[in-house]
């Protein structure tokens, strides 16, 4: 793992050298961890304290208590919520400086407007969702869009923001989402995308995906009043 990102998290190279270890033997006491990488043992506490407070470790209590790792998946979901918490709040004091910033210098145009096509509606349709702060509404009329990676996407950001989801009836059968994610069917709808701090709208277009990606407050508008449309005629599911 590269060293920025660690120190970023308040780790180091001998911290995941400790979590490496336990994932590869099971739980070991503090002396057994100190003896296997190398680390005094009066010190092993600073870097599995370090660890637990991260949450890719956890005390086993006994005579002696005993560390075991946490399942890397479960941890890398934990980092998830932690960087998009820190991002978020990063986000608050960035906006007051762009604030100030345009005060001096004039405002700088971020809005943006982009056709795209094949796999990058795909690439979008993920970002969109990972990126909402505080709510996402996807719609997945086609089966292509309803993808593992997109269906996974959804499964996971739902843990930290709202997520409504819209699908065709036939494709809800086959998508299993948990109770927290609030899901209805029609029995069609034209095109599908996500909407978030973005908006990605998506239609089939020959043999594969169109898709229009903006910011701009008036489509963010539109976007949302036709979902709102959509998601009131359509049926729970469940």
């Amino acid at each position: 793992m590269n060293k920025a990102v660690l120190k970023a998290l308040g780790l180091d190279e001998r911290d995941l050298a400790i979590y490496a270890l336990l994932v590869e033997k099971g739980p070991l006491t503090a002396r057994e961890i100190a003896e296997n990488v190398g680390v005094p043992y009066t010190k092993i506490y600073q870097h599995l304290d370090a660890l637990e407070g991260r949450g890719f470790v956890e005390r086993v209590e006994g005579r002696p208590a005993r560390y075991a790792a946490r399942p890397p998946a479960e941890v890398y979901r934990g980092l998830v919520s932690y960087a998009s918490a820190a991002l978020k709040a990063l986000k608050e004091h960035m906006d007051l400086l762009q604030t100030l910033y345009e005060s001096r210098h004039g405002k700088a145009s971020t809005t943006f407007i982009a056709l795209i096509r094949g796999d990058k509606v795909m690439e979008l349709l993920e970002e969109v969702i990972r990126s909402g702060e505080s709510a996402v509404y996807v719609a997945l009329p086609y089966p292509e869009l309803a993808a593992p990676r997109v269906i996974a996407a959804i499964e996971e950001e739902s843990k930290r923001i709202e997520v409504k989801l819209l699908l065709t009836k036939r494709l809800a059968k086959y998508v299993y989402l948990p109770p927290r994610v609030d899901v209805r069917a029609l029995e069609d709808m034209f095109g599908g995308g996500a909407l978030g701090n973005s908006a990605l709208l998506a239609v089939r277009h020959g043999e594969g995906l169109l898709g229009i990606h903006s910011n701009e407050r008036y489509l963010l508008d539109i976007a949302k009043t036709y979902f709102n449309y959509l998601w009131d005629r359509a049926e729970p599911v469940r």
